[in-house]
């Protein structure tokens, strides 16, 4: 079975977050295919979420970790049966991130059929696309996994190397006020006004747009959610919102975390939770395993990659929380979480030649 076949069986599984069986038997596939006797491979489960862990070595903190996962976002039946156009292949999950899944499972058995015994590691979870809390979270938190270095494929296109990555903090603000009829505001308090004046507050150390940074590389703030009230009469006692803030370094989550805190004193009226974080990624150009990393695929491809930034969040977070160093990057493809996800095929290939280059190299 080569990369395209691979994928092919992979989409078909409708490993969507609501249907632990389906992440239960594409965690049981990929074992299946994996089973060597030069791979260790490690099962684990928790919250009906599976995830497999594949090593030439028994141990926790291999050199180097390649990090995956399988789940992927909802899509309608006719997503997760592939369709081959040429060389692009689409249906859900073929760029984000089945096709890069499929080089690093496809990599793994490679080496260990070739007897390429090297200090690395393959993390397979089923949760990313909803917060990774019980994959990649829980192996190294709870597992106690760890690595010099991580490789994940889960972002940009063209082979460009991510090495600067946003933090993330989300948290929930729920404001209590006194109810009163909507003609004598002077009897109440209103909760929503509450949370109103908080946001307005914090915002102020959050860039307004136009920005004037083409890369918009700077933090922002934005309400996802609020809700509070129920009739345009009465004044609500209650509201609640929750806020997505992003944020590049130097800033950290408990830098971030401090100023809200310092924010929302000012409100006696308010409570607030958090609810989840990562870390922002930010691995110098001159890193001596980043440079090596972009001097090979540079080689493969024959010409120049760049370094580059990612606004959203992936797995890195949870490596970049311990001081781990990070590399982002993907092949080529298009269309994340849309009904027009596709990937070039010719790339996973690519990427895979690339990946076991760089591990020749470094571990020469």
């Amino acid at each position: 079975m080569n990369i395209k076949s691979l994928l092919i069986e992979l989409i078909k599984f409708k490993t969507v977050a609501q249907n632990p069986y389906e992440l239960k038997n594409i965690v049981d596939f990929v074992e299946n295919y994996l089973k060597n006797k030069n791979l260790i491979i490690k099962r684990y489960e928790k919250n009906q979420k599976h995830s497999l862990v594949v090593l030439f070595k028994d141990t926790k903190k291999p050199k180097i970790f390649f990090v995956g996962h399988l789940d992927v976002v909802d899509a309608s039946e006719d997503l997760f049966e592939p369709k081959i156009e040429g060389n692009i292949l689409k249906g859900r999950g073929s760029f984000d991130m089945k096709g890069p899944s499929a080089v690093l499972i496809q990599l793994f058995k490679e080496l260990s059929e070739e007897n390429k015994v090297f200090d690395i590691g393959l993390m397979l979870t089923t949760d990313e696309e909803i917060g990774s809390q019980n994959g990649v979270e829980y192996l190294l938190n709870e597992e106690g996994y760890s690595c010099d270095f991580a490789i994940i494929p889960d972002g940009g296109s063209d082979f460009n190397i991510i090495n600067k990555e946003k933090g993330v903090l989300h948290f929930r603000v729920i404001s209590e006020g006194k109810s009163a009829h909507g003609s004598r505001t002077w009897e109440g308090i209103n909760a929503i006004d509450n949370i109103i004046d908080f946001y307005n507050d914090i915002s102020i150390i959050f860039p307004t747009e136009p920005c004037g940074d083409v890369n918009h590389w700077h933090n922002t703030i934005n309400i996802g959610k609020i809700s509070g009230g129920s009739k345009v009469n009465i004044v609500p006692d209650y509201c609640f919102a929750e806020i997505d803030i992003r944020f590049t370094e130097p800033w950290t989550i408990e830098k971030m975390k401090s100023q809200v805190l310092s924010s929302i004193k000012k409100f006696p009226n308010l409570k607030i939770e958090f609810l989840s974080s990562g870390e922002a990624i930010y691995v110098p150009e001159d890193n001596e395993i980043l440079k090596l990393y972009k001097s090979v695929c540079e080689r493969v491809l024959n010409r120049e990659v760049y370094f580059t930034l990612e606004h959203g969040a992936t797995d890195g977070r949870f490596f970049a929380l311990k001081n781990i160093p990070v590399i982002i990057t993907n092949a080529i493809g298009y269309g994340i979480h849309t009904n027009n996800e596709w990937v070039d095929l010719n790339s996973l290939e690519t990427l895979k030649d690339i990946f076991k280059n760089f591990l020749i190299e470094y571990f020469a």
